[in-house]
């Protein structure tokens, strides 16, 4: 083993290390028969003449065959993703063991914010992919090294991070707090932009990449957010479906009124069970979990769900009511 890779492997043992210790939960051939051609003869007063035999061969029957295009399944797809979603739900929410993690694995960061606040300040050495560009920039985004996503505080970062394990990048993860947790802890800043490499794209099934690229393409402003707790209150009177995207036990142990529970490994398993005809809020503790499971409603064409960012915390802590089973 060459240097460099013994290198490799000592630093992806190190970000695995060091994201297990930060890492919890919250966060279709035709058949043609063709006919002989019949001999022909010709009678004249003088003579009697027929034709010359017949050569064309006997006509021939060629059996069908059947050829089966299989249907792309794209719950299927997304559920290959959602089933295999790792403890610690790929965040690193403290800012030293991220730190840790980035360097130990010579990681490469990607700043989902819009160019203009990127320009303001940014991580050093982060290259700036806005969000709804990303799926138009995976040459941007290497699939066999560390990658880390981050934001503003977050929510982005989760939009983000699913959309790319959706699409088979599962060496992403994300660094929830963003750039306000970064820089309310002192870290350094960089205002030089980064250019970043190339890499190869993986393949990826066209109508899994379609369905995920339309999905960012077209976030609109508020990125999908239902606002805070009182804005959240009055859409739920108003009529709002409510999903709980957190385990079971949790749910158990409290949840929002009306709120049905679709655990996030889980959702693709309730496609047929949840609400297309009015606006459908989800949420889980405190607001990462939600902001992973926008990606998959909208992917699955559930384009009627928002996600509360401030969550079952933000809920409680606000003193609204609440139900258990």
């Amino acid at each position: 083993m060459t240097m460099f890779r013994r290198n490799i492997v000592i630093g992806l043992v190190l970000v695995l290390a060091l994201v297990a210790t930060a890492c919890g939960d919250d966060d279709g051939t035709d058949t043609t028969t063709t006919d002989a051609p019949l001999g022909t003869t010709t009678t004249t007063e003088a003579a009697t003449t027929t034709a010359a035999p017949d050569t064309t061969e006997a006509p021939t029957t060629t059996e069908a065959t059947t050829t089966t295009v299989a249907t792309f399944d794209l719950t299927a797809a997304v559920y290959d993703y959602t089933s295999t979603i790792p403890e610690g739900y790929m965040a690193v929410g403290d800012t030293t063991a991220f730190k840790d993690a980035v360097e130990a694995s010579n990681a490469v960061l990607i700043d989902v914010r819009e160019p203009g606040e990127y320009e303001e300040g940014h991580m050093e050495g982060a290259v700036n992919i806005p969000l709804r560009t990303l799926g138009e920039n995976l040459d941007k985004v290497p699939a066999d090294s560390q990658v880390f996503v981050y934001c503003k505080s977050g929510w982005r970062a989760g939009l983000a991070t699913s959309s790319l394990r959706m699409l088979g990048y599962d060496n992403v993860l994300a660094y929830p707090p963003g750039w306000n947790g970064w820089t309310e802890a002192g870290e350094p800043v960089s205002t030089e932009a980064a250019t970043g490499e190339t890499y190869e794209i993986p393949e990826i099934a066209p109508e899994l990449y379609t369905a995920v690229n339309d999905f960012l393409t077209t976030i609109p402003e508020g990125w999908l957010s239902a606002g805070d707790t009182e804005k959240v209150a009055a859409a739920i009177e108003a009529g709002s479906a409510v999903l709980d995207v957190r385990t079971p036990p949790e749910y158990a142990e409290g949840f929002i009124p009306t709120a049905v529970n679709t655990p996030l490994r889980e959702i693709p398993t309730f496609v047929d069970s949840i609400p297309t005809d009015t606006q459908v809020i989800e949420y889980c503790k405190s607001g990462w979990r939600a902001s992973l499971a926008v990606p998959i409603y909208h992917v699955l064409g559930f384009d009627n769900v928002l996600g509360y960012s401030g969550s079952y915390l933000a809920w409680t802590d606000a003193g609204e009511p609440i139900e258990t089973p």
